[in-house]
């Protein structure tokens, strides 16, 4: 089973509701070893200037996507969670500050991804790259697939989704059908027991509810789509006078390369935004057998609509789940 592929729900929730919320709360509070208090800054020359951060060194801006991203307010950052060596789950988070919506892009782990000097077919998965490279590899790799500027990454530890959820008060789901499994052998022996409906889930059930996956007709998109359903409804409720609670709870547990004080610095354009402007996509794709194995084959014209879509460029299609 599944062990940490959870994590990338509490980073998605974290790093949004920051960049949602934070305007409206005036000052956070950070817990880290080299911070103690970030506070708010309004200065709008230093925000431009700092703003240049979301930007990729590696990204070619002279595609028809480079020259939409070029003139546009869109923060890109890769979440993902592991599986010992291997990341389980990877979600590609982006916010555009000046048309205040969010978009959650699911990239499945079985996505086919080959590599030079790694024939074997379990190593041509994306899910792969990670060990191989780390994740200063993993970054490039993702922005080759979608076709869009990706600098910045999330990480988070996988025991802060308890604590955290059980922060909040829980996370109200739509749990689709009874979910039971037992695994004795997991570390610690888990057992799930999950009955179908509309409910609000304590931070244990909501591990139990993310670990999940045997009963889905498509096991790993059917778990996407669960996914989604508990990030939005995460970020909704996060996005409360609870939040500074919840990142000094969290904080700790994450891994990345964006600085405070540059989530800090997009604040002051985030005032209007809603949660009915969070779009949930899945990469669009193919599932194939390939080489023994299965294959997600990534779909370059539905992604091309995707990301089209999401920089505004005329002519393209929403592929949206």
């Amino acid at each position: 089973m599944i062990k940490h592929f959870f994590k990338v729900f509490f980073a998605s929730i974290v790093l949004i509701s920051v960049i949602l919320s934070v305007t409206a709360l005036g000052y956070i509070f950070i817990v880290d070893k080299d911070i103690a208090i970030a506070a708010f800054n309004n200065d709008k020359s230093q925000q431009t200037e700092q703003l240049q951060f979301y930007e990729s060194s590696t990204f070619d801006y002279t595609s028809e996507v480079g020259e939409a991203a070029k003139t546009s307010k869109r923060f890109n950052v890769l979440v993902v969670g592991l599986e010992d060596s291997r990341t389980d789950t990877i979600i590609v988070a982006s916010y555009d500050m000046e048309n205040k919506a969010a978009d959650l892009i699911s990239i499945p782990r079985d996505t086919y991804y080959p590599r030079d000097m790694y024939d074997s077919p379990e190593l041509k998965k994306i899910n792969s790259v990670y060990a191989q490279e780390g994740i200063e590899g993993l970054v490039p790799a993702v922005q080759k697939i979608l076709g869009i500027p990706l600098d910045k990454y999330v990480i988070v530890d996988y025991e802060a989704v308890v604590a955290c959820v059980d922060l909040l008060g829980g996370v109200e789901v739509n749990v689709p059908f009874h979910m039971v499994y037992s695994d004795p052998y997991d570390d610690p022996p888990l057992n799930i027991d999950i009955p179908e409906g509309n409910q609000v889930l304590s931070g244990e059930q909501s591990l139990k509810f993310l670990r999940y996956r045997k009963g889905y007709d498509n096991q790993d998109l059917g778990r996407i789509t669960a996914q989604q359903q508990f990030i939005k409804s995460a970020i909704k409720k996060a996005m409360g006078l609870k939040l500074p609670a919840l990142i000094q709870e969290a904080y700790s547990y994450i891994e990345t390369n964006v600085k405070v004080t540059d989530i800090m610095f997009m604040a002051t354009d985030i005032v209007g935004f809603s949660t009915d402007n969070i779009s949930l996509t899945t990469m669009p794709g193919t599932e194939t057998p390939l080489e023994g194995l299965s294959f997600y084959l990534p779909d370059e014209d539905g992604i091309k609509n995707v990301i089209h879509n999401m920089y505004g460029i005329i002519g393209s299609e929403s592929q949206t789940n």
